[in-house]
């Protein structure tokens, strides 16, 4: 009966514009009415039933009208409405990690949180369902402010009540970081790959000698404090620094610590509390032990408190597919990161690319024994174009030829080892009912489609939003089986 209501409502109400009733019906605080999601092709919004002259929130409705003896008040939701619930329901607003392994959850379209968090709240693990980087949303055209509206849509459409995580992902820029801490996230990756100098490791001894003699004042203190030390971690391991070494970290390192040092700064300046991630992972030099050391511990003298670090592991961590290389070389560079990180406390290993890498996940948790924080997103992004793909097979058509037209250019972003020649230039001769399964279990195709996701909602981005709302049932349980799939292979520790 309340639907019908609704919905004859509704057509007086929003004529013409087909929206969807979603989400549990909520009550707001001190007897001020109650609202409903409704959701559109296009627009969301919150339909209030409250009494007359009492509107529940601090601007006016898009349109209100009496109704048995009530006020019923239709709001768009957009930021303004977010602040207003915010203000009812706490648990709205995104907070810092629990003390367990976290996981995160990118949404490209700004769509399928809901699913996101019918799969996350099945595991331990703490769930960041609002991560995106600046090169996404540049890509997708969306801010900070239009991720976090999206999650709390999702949250609000799954009935979840629960701390959630906000990640602002790869943040190398302040002015991303001060809009993404003006929106309250509670999460900071930071992208030190400008700031790790890479081209030190392959200085001749008569080079570092050379460099060593024109040292910075900063340089030469931190280089003398670490200078001859040991520090003596459980299981019998040692960490200490030849001379050649410790100039070699210092000189690499050191501008990263520092930017950290200022990023931390500033988020202090907001006044709320946050979850810093350093990230070591992009670029070709992978992170030794000793470079692990060095920046967690210079960071932690420097009153630095971070609360995970992604190092660049050995082996190959491309984008849609799963880990490339040598396994147990993977687990022994696990080991003694993780030694490091128990021994100096208080944050975890992060595994980032994180996506599609099942063949290595139970190392991953047998290795951390289950203290990390892992980050997916693209997967959810090739989720939806399976889903389209099945259910509008022309469509997808069109949409894998933009992809292939523009493969130079997304890889501009992107450090893939795809090239043109790895992929069909067409898909004249497969089946409509067989175009997901063979796009979407060749590796290179799914490169293909993950980068993209520019290309394609500049072009076509109207329709893809179309044809996922009409076949919204089918693609959230996309999303969220292939999300638990993720989940159930890093906990199967096997």
């Amino acid at each position: 009966m309340e639907k019908e209501m609704i919905e004859s409502l509704l057509k007086e109400m929003l004529p013409g514009e087909t929206v969807l009733l979603v989400g549990p019906r909520y009550s707001l605080p001190l007897s001020r009415g109650t609202f409903f999601l409704l959701k559109g092709m296009k627009r969301r919004y919150i339909l209030c039933f409250h009494d007359q002259g009492h509107l529940p929130f601090p601007f006016e409705p898009l349109v209100s009208r009496a109704f048995r003896g009530e006020e019923v008040a239709l709001y768009p939701f957009h930021w303004d409405t977010y602040e207003a619930l915010g203000s009812f329901f706490p648990h709205l607003r995104p907070v810092p990690g629990e003390k367990r392994p976290s996981f995160g959850c990118g949404d490209r379209l700004g769509l399928v949180s809901c699913a996101h968090l019918e799969a996350l709240e099945r595991f331990p693990v703490f769930p960041v369902i609002a991560q995106q980087s600046p090169r996404e949303l540049e890509k997708t055209h969306r801010t900070f402010r239009d991720v976090l509206l999206g999650a709390v849509w999702g949250v609000l459409e799954s009935g979840y009540r629960s701390p959630f995580g906000a990640d602002a992902d790869h943040i190398k820029g302040e002015e991303h970081l001060k809009e993404a801490r003006a929106c309250g996230f509670s999460m900071y990756t930071l992208d030190l790959s400008d700031e790790v100098d890479r081209t030190v490791f392959g200085w001749e001894a008569k080079a570092l000698q050379e460099r060593y003699e024109t040292l910075k004042t900063e340089e030469r203190e931190v280089f003398l404090r670490y200078r001859g030390r040991e520090w003596r971690l459980s299981s019998g391991v040692t960490i200490s620094f030849s001379e050649e070494r410790l100039l070699t970290l210092v000189l690499a390192y050191l501008p990263a610590v520092k930017k950290v040092e200022y990023f931390h700064a500033l988020l202090e300046e907001g006044g709320f509390p946050f979850d810093l991630e350093v990230s070591l992972d992009e670029g070709e030099v992978e992170t030794s032990p000793e470079a692990h050391f060095f920046v967690a511990e210079e960071l932690h003298r420097r009153g630095v408190d971070f609360q995970s670090i992604a190092p660049r592991f050995p082996g190959s961590f491309e984008k849609a597919i799963d880990y490339v290389g040598e396994k147990e070389t993977l687990a022994s560079a696990l080991r003694a990161h993780a030694l490091i990180t128990g021994n100096i406390g208080g944050y975890r290993l992060s595994l980032h690319s994180g996506s599609d890498k099942f063949s290595i996940y139970p190392l991953f948790f047998r290795e951390t024994k289950g203290v990390f924080h892992v980050k997916t997103s693209g997967t959810s992004w090739l989720a939806s174009l399976s889903t389209v793909a099945e259910v509008h097979p022309e469509f997808f058509r069109t949409v894998y030829a933009i992809a292939y037209e523009t493969l130079e250019e997304n890889l501009k972003a992107y450090a893939l080892s795809l090239e043109r020649n790895d992929v069909p230039p067409h898909l004249q001769g497969i089946p409509d009912s067989e175009l997901s399964r063979f796009c979407f279990s060749h590796p290179k195709i799914r490169q293909l489609l993950h980068i993209a996701y520019g290309a394609i909602l500049d072009r076509v981005g109207e329709e893809l939003y179309g044809i996922l709302f009409k076949a919204e049932k089918k693609h959230f349980a996309k999303v969220r089986e292939n999300i638990e799939r993720h989940l159930h292979t890093l906990f199967s520790k096997e």
